[in-house]
């Protein structure tokens, strides 16, 4: 479990400001929109216990459910032996700096994570269950993440489980693709606006224009995943977690294959007859694979 924890959020070194000063939060191998880092993981392990990870120190702490009970929080549902890896957010992390946009970011980040943990483990992953739902809380044996005051009364913020993943009793991942996810890093947006020149392919140019981001014009190509500005919720839920998906696996796949840099765009508010969900920029490395 730890070398796939440790695959997903081993913290390198400190993101930096636009003029190049390091700031107080440490780069991790999963992107997170705006280095906010909701995205809290769990583990279900195959004797049932649940731990939760501090993602700061690297420390795996169970869980006393019996004390969990005493605070009335549920008991978790059944798990039939099956060990899983849950993802769950910290709202607030992200509704500090988003506010109202932040609730697509809550399943951006963690669909990154999810793809993360496909990319390491392949074919040893199980089937992927998204949320929210009352399922993936009673898996974890939680409260809503609304009824703060059970929250508090154990000394926790509120969690939201979005996510859970079916994985080996002992997972092992694959060491060229944790060195890859291990090494990725969005370039810089200042590495792409100096590569503008001219003008840019048309679909590069509207991604610029939605989103409002003119770094994006230097771009060596980009995709984007987007809905009809009519779509029912339950459509551009499912949407949110298709695309953030697709993104993040090529993401990873860029970062092995080692030729391009990736970066997520997001903030897009709806033009015309659709509402650009999430694009993905990619900057060509000079001289190829690395």
């Amino acid at each position: 479990m730890r070398e796939l924890v440790d695959g997903l959020w081993h913290p390198g070194e400190f993101h930096r400001t636009t003029d190049g000063r390091a700031t107080r939060i440490r780069r991790r191998p999963v992107p997170s929109a705006g280095a906010c880092y909701p995205v809290q993981t769990h583990l279900i392990d195959a004797t049932g216990a649940r731990w939760t990870v501090d993602q700061e120190e690297g420390v795996f702490r169970r869980r006393d459910l019996a004390a969990d009970g005493a605070y009335g929080w549920p008991a978790p549902a059944a798990d039939g032996g099956v060990a899983r890896v849950v993802f769950a957010v910290l709202p607030g992390r992200s509704f500090g700096r988003y506010r109202h946009r932040a609730w697509p970011l809550w399943i951006a980040d963690a669909a990154y994570a999810v793809a993360a943990v496909l990319f390491l483990l392949g074919v040893q992953a199980g089937p992927v269950e998204v949320g929210p739902s009352t399922r993936l809380r009673s898996l974890l044996g939680v409260p809503r993440a609304a009824d703060v005051d059970a929250w508090i009364r154990r000394g926790l913020a509120p969690e939201i489980p979005l996510a859970a993943i079916e994985i080996p009793h002992d997972p092992v991942p694959d060491a060229a693709a944790r060195r890859a996810l291990g090494r990725r890093r969005s370039p810089a947006t200042a590495e792409f606006a100096a590569r503008i020149s001219g003008a840019a392919a048309p679909e590069v140019e509207h991604v610029a224009r939605a989103s409002g981001q003119a770094w994006v014009r230097g771009a060596t190509d980009v995709r984007s995943w987007s809905v009809p500005i009519t779509a029912p919720s339950t459509v551009v839920g499912a949407a949110l977690w298709s695309a953030h998906l697709a993104a993040a696996r090529l993401c990873y796949e860029a970062a092995l294959a080692g030729d391009r840099g990736t970066r997520p765009v997001s903030g897009f508010s709806s033009t015309g007859d659709r509402w650009i969900l999430h694009a993905l920029a990619f900057l060509d490395s000079p001289g190829g694979a690395r």
